[in-house]
């Protein structure tokens, strides 16, 4: 059984390189209240048998108030972390999203150009996405409703209220239905279902009696991700069991080194940069550190040689980072052929 992953991308260090007050908190809050299809139609003789049907547009009731969703929208500006893989898993990318998190998606093997940097979800960059021309805006209530009100005069905008770090399938699904790709949300839904079982299939050993922790350390902290979290949520859905202390409390918690043991599982996965920047420099460091403590040798992840780097796809995410999740999973716990 490998120790440890194959190293991150190097892009992966962009993540690294944002002040870490600004990554202090993985969850986004993001959701939709309700969908209302709507289909308008001339009434007429001649326009029932000459005309072709009116586009459905969707009404969608959200945290700042109702939205009409244009026909197969093109040009679509996100401003949420996970609403960028939502989409691109829909088959409909952005044109413009929150340069940070791009940064960080390799996996997704974006093109470098395709999608425009649009600020943050907190401070949108309204200039640049009015040059994008958009037709529609999809965002979070996070965004505050002065900024809302901003953007809907830009194009029709929808404030997700649904915590985009646990229930990201049924932000997919909502995506899905306003978007008129219902189809393909149920193909990504079947397909993880199906990943699932191979998972149960191919795995011997219980996973329910395996404690996985999953760990970010950098210079003068220590986290851990919790149930909720995107990594809490698909390994629960895959039927590990987590630590105690990162079964209650926020989904991700600040750990001393002190009181190193509350790290410690059965395995443990580690969220570890591989490039040449100051930043990830820092960290590695800071890991080296930790791991020089004469309380590592004593976890039981060490002792069990189950200590394994984690990439992008276990920060945040959605059926596509959720599927490469569960292939890493196998990896590690299925006999190599």
């Amino acid at each position: 059984m490998p120790k440890m992953m194959p190293s991150l991308p190097p892009r992966w260090a962009g993540f690294w390189g944002q002040p870490l007050n600004r990554q202090r908190r993985f969850t986004l809050l993001m959701g939709l209240a309700a969908l209302v299809a709507a289909c308008g139609s001339d009434s007429s003789p001649e326009a029932e048998t000459d005309a072709a049907p009116a586009p459905v547009e969707p009404v969608i009731q959200h945290a700042f108030g109702e939205t009409t969703i244009p026909a197969n929208p093109t040009r679509i500006v996100v401003l949420g972390y996970t609403l960028v893989e939502t989409l691109v898993a829909l088959d409909v990318p952005p044109v413009g999203a929150p340069g940070v998190i791009l940064n960080e998606m390799t996996y997704l093997e974006l093109e470098p150009d395709a999608i425009a940097d649009v600020g943050t979800p907190a401070q949108p960059n309204l200039e640049r996405i009015t040059t994008l021309n958009p037709d529609l805006i999809l965002t979070s209530q996070r965004l505050g409703e002065e900024s809302y009100t901003l953007l809907a005069q830009i194009a029709p905008t929808v404030a997700f209220d649904v915590d985009e770090m646990t229930e990201w399938r049924s932000l997919t699904r909502l995506c899905a239905e306003a978007l008129g790709k219902s189809d393909v949300a149920e193909k990504l839904s079947a397909d993880y279902e199906a990943k699932l079982a191979q998972l149960d299939d191919q795995v011997s050993q219980d996973l329910a009696d395996l404690e996985a922790s999953v760990v970010f350390v950098s210079p003068g902290q220590m986290r851990t991700f919790g149930k909720a979290t995107f990594p809490g949520s698909v390994l629960a859905d895959a039927g590990l069991s987590r630590p105690p202390s990162q079964t209650e409390g926020p989904g991700v918690n600040n750990i001393s080194l002190e009181v190193l043991e509350q790290i410690d599982g059965d395995v443990m996965f580690i969220l570890t940069p591989q490039s040449e920047t100051e930043l990830a420099a820092d960290i590695e460091a800071e890991i080296a550190r930790t791991q020089a403590s004469p309380l590592w040798p004593q976890l039981q992840a060490v002792q069990n040689d189950q200590v394994y780097e984690a990439g992008p796809h276990w920060v945040i995410g959605s059926y596509i980072a959720a599927n490469l999740m569960l292939d890493d999973l196998l990896t590690y716990f299925t006999p190599a052929s």
